[in-house]
């Protein structure tokens, strides 16, 4: 497979340091990504070669069949975030020599889907997940129930058409095509405002094959209508009134991750080696959809950029008092947290904007304080690290310049009063529990 080499201009560079990078920085941050995949790749074959595993011979057919795709353009095998986040977690157990624990026959399910999409001609062996029972995964696809006695199965395209076969049994298959009720689609998100798409699968059973995450590891959860709808109205908030983050928004993410939500709030996050998922539980209404997905988009932008550059040096386990947080947070946490929280005062700063007078501008402003407040003091701790490498000091200084800029922008006493109260109540809450006892 071919790997592209990969370089972020000084101005782009400059544009990601300031929280911004647009369409361009998240092309740029993608293709980079997905090179990152195919050395991921490589580097299972290698290994595979040396370990004898059972599901070699199927792997390597699919390993060629997709090499030959990636020469044709046919498909893009790879940009499923959880097949990559797979990808780094399979290569590393069978680096460490746990091959036992791994599941290498997911890339045949991975060629297995691109050939259905292209409607190109296939005939692949596909190895079941251990304790699978008949479950046949293709991932980002759906899912073909197979007899529990199946243990491989063979998926074969012919002429544009799909079908999947094991323990004697024949499910028909594809993107939308299958009637068969033992195909189950994987559910999608589609939406356009604006001329901006967002188009999001909601792919549950991938992640169970990535290593580290386990069958049940907080993912789950009813892709249902408050979804849909919560979403489609964060949209439409980003796209009126952020359009430069919607335009990220638009080019990096292709998966949600539904979670379970926590007794109290919601809960939402990243995968550093799943780029382009979002995970989060329901949100309670659109604009907090929004700002989630304002504050994600951060941390997907930044554990990119920190595959192609040192961001800081080795350095002891030091711990330190983050804004947004109730734990202490090393300094690589820090400073996601601090990008992140950047996004999330920048969503506020415009919010306040499009507001009408009133709760909802009070809010806006409120919110808009607390967390450049919040994120400028962080700022002020990352700029005496030490460990900062070149880059990283230049991504801490853009982050400085902003927030710097922000912090001059008038709020009225009463908001400004309110994000002192609520930073100040946070600070003593941590330096409580933090407090020896006895």
């Amino acid at each position: 497979m071919i790997v592209s080499t990969h370089r972020i201009p000084r101005s782009v560079l400059d544009e990601l340091a300031a929280g911004r990078g647009g369409a361009d920085a998240v092309a740029r941050l993608r293709a980079a990504q997905h090179s990152k995949s195919v050395l991921l790749v490589r580097a299972i074959i290698l290994l595979l070669q040396e370990t004898g595993h059972p599901d070699r011979a199927a792997v390597e057919a699919a390993y060629k069949m997709l090499a030959e795709f990636q020469l044709q353009q046919r498909a893009t095998a790879f940009g499923h975030p959880p097949v990559a986040a797979w990808a780094f977690g399979t290569a590393s157990l069978l680096s460490e020599g746990r091959s036992a624990e791994a599941y290498p026959g997911l890339l045949a399910a991975v060629a297995a889907t691109a050939a259905v999409r292209a409607g190109a001609d296939a005939d692949l062996d596909v190895p079941l997940a251990p304790g699978a029972t008949g479950r046949l995964d293709l991932p980002g696809l759906g899912t073909a129930t197979l007899p529990a006695a199946a243990t491989r199965a063979r998926v074969r395209v012919v002429g544009g058409r799909a079908r999947a076969y094991g323990a004697g049994e024949r499910i028909d298959i594809g993107d939308g095509r299958s009637t068969d009720p033992r195909w189950h689609p994987v559910p999608r998100l589609d939406l356009t405002h604006g001329g901006l798409p967002l188009s999001l699968v909601v792919d549950t059973r991938t992640w169970r094959y990535v290593p580290g995450l386990g069958t049940g590891h907080r993912i789950g959860g009813e892709f249902t209508g408050p979804w849909r709808s919560r979403l489609d109205g964060a949209w439409r908030i980003l796209v009126d009134h952020h359009r430069p983050v919607a335009e990220e928004i638009s080019g990096a993410l292709s998966a949600l991750v539904p979670i379970p939500a926590p007794r109290r709030g919601s809960r939402s996050g990243t995968f550093h080696h799943a780029f382009g998922s979002v995970a989060m539980s329901l949100p309670p209404d659109a604009r907090a959809a929004a700002v989630v997905l304002a504050h994600e988009i951060q941390h997907a932008k930044l554990a990119a950029l920190t595959d192609m550059f040192a961001l800081l040096g080795p350095g002891p386990p030091e711990l330190f008092y983050a804004p947004w947080r109730t734990d202490p947070r090393p300094l690589d946490g820090l400073l996601h947290g601090a990008y992140a929280h950047l996004g999330v005062a920048g969503f506020w700063r415009r919010q306040a904007r499009v507001s009408g007078a009133g709760a909802a501008q009070h809010r806006a402003e409120v919110e808009f304080a607390r967390w450049t407040r919040a994120a400028a003091e962080t700022v002020r701790v990352l700029t005496m690290q030490r460990r900062l490498t070149p880059v990283g000091r230049h991504l801490v200084d853009g982050m400085a310049g902003v927030l710097a800029h922000w912090a001059t922008e008038p709020v009225t006493p009463r908001a400004a009063a309110a994000a002192w109260r609520l930073l100040d109540a946070h600070r003593d809450r941590w330096d409580r529990n933090r407090a020896p006892t006895g």
